[in-house]
């Protein structure tokens, strides 16, 4: 019998059950639209990842992550540039890494670059590539 994943998997109810009682306390929603927010991020299916490791993590520290990917999309869907910005970014790290535009965006997504971009949008797009791609290759580096 294979164990691997078991105690993963095992752990999941009880992240979830965390997960969305905090999320229906801290937005004031109902249980349905706590599971709805949860269920449709895209940090949901991250969860489980061995690479993230993520039910170690506290469910106010998943509930931050959480929170930091849906302003990101609210804060896209209203600004233009900061999406090209994004994009932008990605293309370049492909570019520099060599990886495919895939695992960047994978990358980009569970090592949370796209909100650290966010919060360093105003430092950093004024900056030539080069410079914003190392800043983002340290970035990786040192988290």
């Amino acid at each position: 019998m294979e164990t691997k994943g078991k105690i993963e998997e095992a752990i999941m109810p009880f992240k979830v059950q965390q997960l969305v009682e905090i999320i229906m306390e801290t937005k004031n929603i109902g249980f349905t639209d706590a599971l709805h927010y949860l269920y449709s991020s895209d940090f949901y299916p991250e969860l489980l990842s061995e690479d993230t490791k993520w039910w170690y993590s506290s469910g106010y520290e998943l509930c931050d992550i959480i929170e930091e990917e849906k302003t990101a999309q609210q804060d896209l869907r209203k600004n233009r540039k900061l999406t090209l910005f994004f994009i932008f970014c990605i293309e370049g790290y492909k570019n520099f890494s060599g990886q495919p535009a895939e695992t960047v965006l994978t990358t980009f997504s569970t090592q949370k670059v796209f909100a650290f971009l966010n919060k360093n949008y105003d430092a950093l797009h004024t900056q030539d590539k080069s410079y914003i791609i190392e800043t983002i290759d340290d970035y990786l580096k040192n988290i």
